[in-house]
C-alpha cells in the first residue's frame, strides 16, 4: 500500500490528526463540565494536531526538529484520550515512525 516509510508516516499523521480533531469537536459539543475543562480539552487536541501537521507538512528543515514536533504533538494530543486503547498505540506508532524517518533522512548517504 505504501511505498516507503515517509508515505506511511504521512498517512498515520493525517489519520491521528483527523481523530484528534473529531474528538475535539465532539468534546466541544458534549462536554458539560466547566469552561476550563472544555478549553483544556480543545487546547490539547487541536494543539497536538497542529504540531503534527506543522512537523509533517510545513517544516522542511532539520529532520530531528520535524520528528520532535510530531512527537510532542502526538503526545500532547493523546493526553486527554489516554484512557482509550487505540490513541496511545497510534501515538506510539506515529512517534516511532517519525523518529525512524528522521534518523533515515539524517544518515549520510
Amino acid at each position: 500500500m505504501f511505498r516507503d516509510l515517509a508515505g506511511a508516516t504521512r498517512f498515520l499523521v493525517l489519520a491521528l490528526v483527523a481523530f484528534y480533531l473529531v474528538a475535539a469537536a465532539t468534546g466541544a459539543l458534549f462536554l458539560t463540565d466547566s469552561g476550563s475543562a472544555t478549553a483544556s480539552w480543545l487546547t490539547f487536541l487541536v494543539g497536538g494536531a497542529a504540531l503534527m501537521l506543522v512537523g509533517t507538512f510545513v517544516l522542511k528543515a532539520p529532520p530531528w526538529l520535524s520528528a520532535a514536533l510530531v512527537s510532542v504533538g502526538a503526545s500532547i494530543g493523546g493526553l486527554p484520550l489516554f484512557w482509550t486503547v487505540i490513541v496511545p498505540l497510534a501515538s506510539a506508532v506515529v512517534i516511532a515512525s517519525s523518529i525512524a524517518l528522521a534518523r533515515q533522512r539524517s544518515a549520510p548517504a
